[in-house]
């Protein structure tokens, strides 16, 4: 990292704060629409350092910042959970369109109806992709659209958000910098030391695709950025290697195989603190056909299914863990350099393109 990405944000919280803030109308993934599937289901997360809450209404789903208009007090107090919107401090109650319509004792405290204290909830800009869900706060009214943001590959991410209705999901609290957790998934030097392989990968193994201020890396030679789009969006993709997909701020979305059959693993990193953030994770089958033969598949997945899903889920496990003890590690020395001037190598290239998106988004915010 160079002072550029570094600044103060991994080590002071007004610096963080003010960092936060200027990436708060950058399209940020949030979740999963698996994670709603009954009308006025809801989860809690986190855009730009602020609180705020995704729900479903039906066929829409909106999001809000988690704090009511009234005392601020936060209205969804749990990771996640079913039920109107209803403010625990004083029970105001807010409807989609994020007024409040229910006030108690409203005339009698207030003076006014519900309707004419016109206190509303703030809004949350929402769009999909497949089943990722983003949003973004205070945009410009000509801010680009999530697809353009996207820049080529939202038909490769709808075809790989396609989850079933079984989704293993975990995550925890990891102790270091957001930023330093999406660049070790940008990272593939450090394979061998960190997870104890054997050997690098070699250069004509993969290569790396840059779009916007994204990137991948791509196991093999024999395709393209916009020729798996293409595949994707005709419902004719299959897999063949590995793949990663970092979407800029937070989000990593990867294609592995386990015994021949192919699993998507979603990562999301979570801004909490200077030295805190939240990963989130979830796991399923790919959603592709593979050349193994129909009745083979139907003959033994109701009975392997449960044991390799359970074995991926630890290894993916161990693997977050190997990454996220790094670092920790890198956490601890983080307020030592002055001035870190990184030695970048080839298999470290899409580290240096994250920094470039992350200090032009910094530096274009208002």
């Amino acid at each position: 990292m160079d002072d550029r990405d570094r600044g103060d944000s991994l080590i002071d919280d007004r610096a963080f704060r003010r960092e936060q803030e200027a990436l708060r109308s950058t399209w940020t993934f949030l979740g999963l629409t698996v994670d709603l599937p009954r009308d006025h289901d809801w989860f809690r997360t986190s855009l730009a350092g602020r609180s705020v809450f995704v729900q479903r209404f039906g066929e829409q789903i909106l999001g809000f910042e988690n704090i009511c208009p009234h005392r601020f007090f936060p209205l969804r107090t749990a990771d996640k959970g079913n039920g109107q919107i209803i403010c625990g401090f004083h029970h105001w109650h807010f409807d989609r369109r994020d007024d409040a319509v229910g006030i108690p004792n409203c005339r009698e405290v207030f003076d006014l109806t519900p309707r004419e204290m016109k206190a509303r909830l703030r809004p949350i800009e929402i769009a999909m992709c497949g089943t990722l869900i983003f949003g973004r706060l205070d945009a410009a009214p000509d801010a680009e659209s999530l697809e353009g943001f996207l820049a080529g590959s939202a038909d490769i991410l709808a075809a790989f958000s396609r989850a079933p209705v079984k989704v293993q999901r975990f995550g925890r609290t990891v102790e270091a910098n957001w930023r330093l957790m999406i660049q070790i998934t940008l990272d593939d030097y450090h394979v061998p030391a960190v997870h104890q392989l054997r050997s690098h990968i070699g250069a004509a193994d993969y290569r790396y695709w840059r779009f916007g201020p994204h990137s991948a890396m791509a196991e093999g030679h024999t395709d393209t950025l916009p020729s798996t789009a293409e595949d994707c969006a005709a419902g004719r993709y299959r897999p063949t290697r590995y793949r990663i997909f970092n979407i800029f701020p937070t989000l990593a979305v990867s294609l592995f195989s386990a015994s021949h059959y192919w699993y998507i693993d979603i990562q999301q990193f979570i801004p909490l603190a200077p030295a805190r953030s939240q990963w989130r994770h979830w796991v399923f089958p790919a959603p592709f056909q593979t050349a193994r033969k129909k009745f083979v598949r139907s003959l033994t997945r109701p009975l392997v299914d449960p044991i390799r899903d359970r074995i991926v889920r630890r290894t993916v496990e161990r693997i977050g863990n190997e990454d996220h003890l790094a670092c920790e590690r890198l956490q601890q020395v983080a307020h030592q350099p002055d001035h870190w001037q990184p030695i970048l190598g080839r298999q470290e290239e899409r580290v240096a393109w994250f920094t470039e998106a992350y200090a032009k988004a910094v530096s274009d915010a208002p």
